[in-house]
């Protein structure tokens, strides 16, 4: 099942590598008010950086799209502080590194099923957060949201999940009821991924009684940019601040 949400969110979303973002970039440095947070996962260091507060009462780990850094999810790691949010920025892929200068969005070639290590890689950074914060939540991004969802339902490190255009398959909609409080954006009639995702998902955690929001940004686009962005990170933030 994994493999197969990875091989599809791969194919379906090589346009959103292609608008911006490999994952042969270097680690993104954030500048004032943010510093690296590494942490230790599978005996490996995966790199991090934390904006915010060092501790406090509100945190959560982003985790990126399928090509890497510097593209919406950058933007959500920086600004989600302002609302009293401290970030952790997680190089998940780092345990795994890509086939290609594409990250993953051209799909998977041969090899292990990476999302088991993603997944644990997300715990162990909700983990790291634990001993400065009393409540720790995830936001993801196309893949990351898809990385956010199944570490959620599998290892449930986390008080509450934003999914930003996450995908919907039938193995995460039959256990959505083991998910935190969990709010589904999408970008509208031209995400890449359809706004039907985020509502299939959003019916099948109302249906199982789990705290829930849905937003969908009328004709906005997988990258959030602009407005839409700005948009999106305010009503994500409002959702955490409530349930965080």
């Amino acid at each position: 099942m994994l493999r197969l949400l990875a091989t599809a969110a791969g194919i379906g979303l090589f346009a959103a590598w292609a608008a911006g973002g490999t994952a042969s970039r270097p680690f993104p440095h954030f500048g004032a008010g943010c510093a690296r947070a590494d942490f230790r996962s599978g005996g490996t260091t995966v790199r991090a950086e934390r904006c915010g507060p060092a501790r406090g009462s509100r945190a959560v780990i982003v985790l990126h799209g399928c090509g890497g850094f510097d593209t919406f999810d950058h933007r959500i790691a920086a600004d989600l502080p302002r609302f009293g949010i401290s970030t952790l920025y997680v190089d998940y892929f780092g345990p795994t590194p890509p086939p290609g200068d594409r990250g993953f969005c051209g799909g998977f070639r041969s090899g292990p099923d990476p999302f088991p290590v993603w997944d644990r890689v997300a715990a162990d950074a909700a983990r790291s957060l634990r001993v400065r914060f009393a409540h720790i939540g995830a936001v993801g991004w196309s893949l990351g949201a898809g990385v956010a969802l199944t570490t959620a339902e599998d290892l449930h490190p986390f008080d509450a999940v934003v999914s930003f255009s996450g995908l919907a398959f039938g193995p995460e909609l039959a256990r959505v009821g083991s998910l935190p409080p969990t709010m589904f954006l999408s970008g509208g009639a031209h995400d890449i991924v359809p706004p039907a995702d985020s509502r299939e998902l959003y019916a099948a955690a109302r249906r199982a009684h789990v705290a829930t929001a849905l937003y969908v940004y009328r004709n906005g686009t997988h990258n959030w940019p602009g407005t839409q962005g700005a948009t999106g990170r305010r009503l994500a933030a409002q959702f955490l601040l409530k349930h965080l």
